[in-house]
């Protein structure tokens, strides 16, 4: 043995222990065990583990529910103004017809109108030709003047030139041969 391990040898037997526990057990006491941990201790992060994730996944949840309402609100807009703008167009379109048939009808009424003005010179030209006639029948001087008034006024482009009842002579062959016979 070396002097060394014989200083240690009788340096161990000398001091007594001060732990009956150490001196059964010859370890350090720097290497000692932590105490043993129970299941609830070894457990408690994988449970934070597993709450963070669930309010995470409910986060996600929660968002992706407002989006889709979001959407669905913007999809309910956009519906919303195609009807309107498609009722725009219809109403548009109904106008467009209505403002068709309107100048069909005042096309109508300005036949119409150009009709009765017809029928009314026709009238008037009728009544000059009647009144003419009977003149002649009763006095030349006086029919004379009936039939330079009714010039005067024209009408006598008026008069009908077909006969209303079959085999007579038209209104306007009767004037001229009147105004034959007087001029």
């Amino acid at each position: 043995m070396t002097p060394e391990e014989e200083k240690n040898e009788t340096d161990a037997v000398q001091t007594p222990p001060e732990d009956p526990k150490q001196a059964a057990n010859p370890e350090p006491p720097q290497q000692m065990d932590p105490p043993p941990k129970d299941e609830k201790s070894r457990s408690r992060p994988v449970k934070v583990y597993l709450t963070v994730m669930f309010c995470v996944a409910l986060l996600l949840l929660l968002i992706s529910f407002v989006m889709q309402q979001r959407n669905h609100l913007a999809l309910q807009d956009l519906n919303q103004s195609i009807s309107v703008s498609q009722d725009v167009a219809d109403l548009q379109m109904e106008n467009q017809k209505l403002q068709y048939e309107l100048k069909e009808k005042e096309d109508q009424a300005e036949d119409l109108q150009a009709q009765l003005e017809k029928a009314e010179k026709q009238a008037q030209a009728l009544e000059w030709l009647r009144r003419i006639e009977a003149a002649v029948r009763t006095s030349y001087p006086e029919a004379r003047t009936l039939v330079e008034e009714f010039e005067k006024t024209g009408l006598e482009s008026s008069l009908p030139t077909e006969s209303v009842v079959e085999g007579g002579t038209a209104p306007a062959e009767a004037y001229r041969s009147i105004y034959a016979m007087l001029f």
